[in-house]
């Protein structure tokens, strides 16, 4: 089932509201800024973002300089791409993916009893990692599989190019 089908066939308020176009829009704008908001310290400081990686102790040494150079332009463009309405679903699923990524990351340094910076808007003391950081990605990830599921390509580029052919 389609996330068309079920907005269609439900007869929810709650339903009809979290589904529609306009609450579908602003999700896909909001997560859109956000990751490219987060991106821009990340890519005009990537020695301290690299720094960050590594306290997660996850990753090889040798492969956090280019895990932070890749993950801070993936996360600028999937914002542009979210905010201009191109490829939205795609650029949605790879914000989706990535959030589960950081989310699992997290949980992994508060098992482990570390108390480390989670680096998501700035490198230098922003967000410990914690339960509330937990919780606030979880709604995140609800978010993207929203806009995932139930974005029609309303506003966006995407829309206005497919409307000419």
């Amino acid at each position: 089932m389609t996330g068309d089908e079920i907005t269609v066939r439900s007869k929810n308020p709650l339903t009809l509201l979290l589904t529609h176009e306009v609450f579908i829009f602003v999700l896909r704008i909001f997560l859109g800024g956000m990751f490219l908001y987060s991106s821009l310290h990340k890519i005009q400081g990537p020695k301290e973002f690299a720094f960050a990686i590594r306290l997660y102790e996850m990753l090889p040494l040798g492969l956090t300089n280019l895990f932070a150079l890749s993950l801070a332009w993936s996360e600028a463009v999937a914002g542009i791409m979210l905010i201009m309405g191109v490829m939205t679903r795609k650029a949605a699923g790879a914000v989706f993916l990535m959030l589960v990524m950081f989310t699992v990351a997290i949980v992994s340094t508060m098992i482990r009893g570390m108390a480390i910076d989670c680096g998501c808007f700035s490198s230098d003391g922003g967000h410990p990692t914690s339960a509330p950081l937990v919780i606030r990605n979880l709604f995140l990830i609800t978010a993207a599989a929203m806009v995932v599921l139930f974005d029609r390509g309303k506003w966006s580029i995407g829309s206005a190019f497919a409307r000419r052919k």
